[in-house]
């Protein structure tokens, strides 16, 4: 059996096998961290905490975990070992050649340091990451955009953005983005977002553009020529959420 407990605040699951691991198992992670991952775009990191590791019960259950894996390294940032079992120091020397989250292992005792890593760290060296809320026909999303953007960023929320405004009916939409990190986009991603602009644009009320960058005033030009709203940029994120949250 495993017990998943997820904390949302610090957006970290901690993983505590206590016996050997089932398909199930991993049927239960899904539901548990996937409604999360839609909801903000990724999930910081995934704690293995056992002293020693059970292994799996059939060769079933090994795949359902790689499948577990495969479907998820992309949307998690980190994941840390916290056990006394070489499979921890085998996943941070191994695993790391064949998934993109951030690798670290750690002794049973270091449960408090592992979550420090992860809440600490600041490895993520490119993605795009956003959160959603709605109330009524009201919409605030928010983006934070790190390093160079590619299509496999934007192939991650934008099925969330299609779903969440076309089952409103004129939603208005007010967007904060936050480019202080963003270093640029790879072409496909560029044109992805250009798209997205095409598709949505005139559901779009206000877009703040936050970030210390020589191009945000252009960029807030170019892309009011795709929205029926308006753009504005700022250097300071609370006043690009005063401005947001303004009648």
């Amino acid at each position: 059996m495993l017990k998943i407990n997820l904390y949302e605040k610090d957006s970290i699951a901690v993983f505590e096998p206590n016996d050997k691991l089932q398909e199930i198992d991993f049927i239960t992670a899904k539901r548990i961290i996937d409604p999360y991952i839609t909801k903000n775009g990724n999930l910081k990191g995934i704690i293995i905490y056992v002293k020693e590791f059970p292994f799996w019960d059939s060769f079933s259950s090994f795949l359902s975990h790689l499948k577990f894996v495969n479907e998820h390294h992309e949307k998690v940032s980190h994941i840390a070992f916290v056990t006394d079992s070489i499979i921890g120091s085998f996943g941070e020397k191994i695993a790391s050649h064949f998934i993109k989250a951030k690798i670290k292992n750690f002794d049973y005792e270091q449960l408090g340091k592992a979550k420090s890593w992860i809440i600490d760290d600041d490895y993520v060296t490119h993605g795009l990451f956003f959160s959603c809320k709605t109330n009524q026909n009201n919409v605030f999303i928010k983006f934070k955009a790190i390093g160079v953007l590619t299509h496999n960023d934007y192939e991650n929320f934008t099925p969330i953005i299609d779903s969440t405004l076309e089952k409103l009916i004129n939603p208005k939409v007010n967007i904060l983005i936050d480019i202080e990190r963003l270093e640029g986009w790879e072409l496909e991603a560029a044109w992805d977002d250009l798209k997205l602009a095409f598709k949505h644009g005139n559901k779009f009320n206000k877009i703040a553009i936050y970030g210390h960058k020589k191009w945000q005033d252009i960029a807030s030009k170019i892309g009011a020529w795709f929205i029926s709203g308006e753009v504005k940029t700022f250097e300071d994120i609370n006043e690009a959420n005063a401005w947001l949250n303004e009648e």
